[in-house]
């Protein structure tokens, strides 16, 4: 590889490494420090930090602060604690959530399709492929409300890996089928 180029993913993998910096630097926010382990699936240091960001949103919302961060915050810290493992908690912090962002006053459907599928993901981690079809299936229809065409691609390839769980495989060749029609539907980068 010539000198004066870098792999496709450095620019993403720089990003991360200078908000992991700033904030130990002391000059970022602690919820940026957060996602960058969580992109980096740093799974048990992201769930430390995003412990600390929901805390600090629970208190800025109880004064008067934004209910829709302590919502994100809440499905960062999920993500992370399925990361590592701890399914029971982070399924307790999911199973309210898409409700929830459904009940904003500005209702997110975005962030409600990501707390699906992280319940979803969880599920499945869990070895219950059934209830993790249910909300794959649920954000699969949020992601084609909104015309997402790389998430819809991404649920039925989590659709698939429960139908290989269920041994189902009729059911996990359709859905990495679709999934395959969808990708390459995508306009190339």
């Amino acid at each position: 590889m010539p000198a004066n180029t870098e792999p496709e993913d450095a620019g993403p993998r720089r990003a991360l490494d200078e908000r992991l910096a700033a904030t130990a630097a002391g000059e970022g926010e602690p919820e940026a420090e957060g996602l960058a382990l969580l992109d980096r699936e740093r799974w048990a240091e992201a769930a430390e930090v995003l412990e600390e960001a929901l805390d600090r949103a629970e208190r800025r919302a109880g004064r008067g602060g934004d209910r829709h961060e302590v919502l994100r915050a809440r499905l960062d810290l999920a993500r992370a604690l399925t990361g590592t493992g701890d399914l029971d908690r982070a399924i307790g912090l999911l199973g309210p959530l898409p409700d929830e962002f459904a009940a904003l006053p500005e209702p997110d459907e975005n962030a409600r399709a990501r707390a699906l599928s992280s319940l979803g993901a969880a599920y499945l981690r869990a070895r219950r492929p059934v209830a993790a079809t249910n909300f794959f299936g649920q954000a699969l229809e949020i992601y084609r409300r909104l015309g997402a065409v790389d998430r819809q691609a991404a649920m039925f390839a989590h659709i698939a890996e429960a139908a290989r769980l269920r041994g189902d495989g009729a059911a996990e060749k359709a859905a990495r089928a679709r999934a395959a029609e969808l990708q390459e539907a995508l306009p190339a980068e």
